[in-house]
């Protein structure tokens, strides 16, 4: 009974693009063991020698580039806050069939989403990376509405719904991410689904995310550093099935079909890798209207 939870995945692709963005400029890493290495750094070297992903590993090996580990899992924090639009209403009552009445209603939606979530990666090319998530969706939304209702007799009825909601359900999804990379840049497209499965609702709520990034990759002095900027798109969409039972008329039921206000969102972010295991991720995402999302990410590759 109240708007769905707006999910933001895509975020968590960057992560993937800050292991492989800086293959060549640590290139020098990669031709072999130096005397100083401790026996330690010998037997970890000669263990991702063995390793089966990504393919055509020592292709680029053979280059001087230095890859990932082929495999990861990471701890998420996503916060989300975006209006919705409403793009049509439908009212029932009695045996009639449903009839539109968005042109004799007016809504505020507003939603907040918060998503922990556990991911899974694998690198099957040197360029493409796929993930499984799951996790868990809070969601707060709160939805206001005035309604004009056309009776069989009698004048217009003005109905005023007014909810406050917080709901929360299991999360999972599946994405792709591809990196292309240079001596200090990189491009990074990122394309995954994920839904929500909330008992408050028939089914479940989907939400596919896709989005672009380009940045520049260095050092610093905590380890390799990365910093972006780029667009995410949300295609998502759900019909709300509201049901009030109202003077005069008696059992009415709403249908509302809603989307997101503003599906666009431009997004910044930073990453550092503290050595070839750990990975720490912030990224920002607005457009300086009604949308604010936020993403905090630590990762283990292995």
């Amino acid at each position: 009974r109240v708007p769905k939870p707006l999910l933001n995945t895509s975020a968590l692709g960057c992560l993937l693009a800050s292991f492989l963005c800086m293959a060549d400029a640590e290139t020098d890493q990669a031709e072999g063991l130096t005397p100083q290495q401790s026996a330690d750094e010998r037997v970890e070297q000669e263990t991702e020698r063995d390793h089966k992903l990504p393919l055509m590993r020592s292709w680029f090996e053979e280059k001087g580039i230095d890859l990932p580990l082929p495999y990861g899992v990471s701890t998420n924090f996503i916060f989300m806050e975006r209006d919705i639009e409403i793009t049509d209403v439908r009212v029932q009552f009695g045996n009639r069939p449903p009839e539109s009445i968005s042109d004799r209603a007016d809504f505020e939606v507003s939603n907040t989403t918060i998503i922990p979530a556990v991911r899974l990666d694998a690198w099957l090319l040197p360029f493409l990376n796929v993930y499984a998530m799951g996790g868990k969706g809070f969601t707060d939304t709160s939805l206001s509405t005035v309604i004009q209702i056309k009776p069989p007799l009698g004048d217009p009825i003005e109905v005023e719904l007014n909810q406050d909601q917080k709901v929360n359900g299991a999360m999972f999804g599946l994405g792709t991410t591809m990196v292309f990379g240079g001596d200090a840049w990189f491009v990074m497209l990122d394309a995954n689904y994920a839904k929500v499965d909330i008992k408050e609702f028939d089914e479940g709520i989907g939400a596919w995310l896709y989005s672009g990034r380009a940045g520049w990759h260095g050092v610093s002095a905590w380890g390799p550093v990365r910093v972006w900027g780029g667009l995410m798109y949300m295609d998502s969409g759900r019909t709300l099935k509201l049901s009030e039972d109202l003077p005069v008329i008696g059992p009415t039921f709403i249908e509302v079909d809603q989307q997101p206000l503003n599906p666009t969102t431009i997004q910044f972010g930073a990453s550092v890798t503290i050595n070839k295991h750990w990975d720490v991720l912030l990224e920002l995402g607005t457009n300086f209207d009604d949308a604010f999302v936020a993403v905090v990410s630590g990762a283990y590759r292995f």
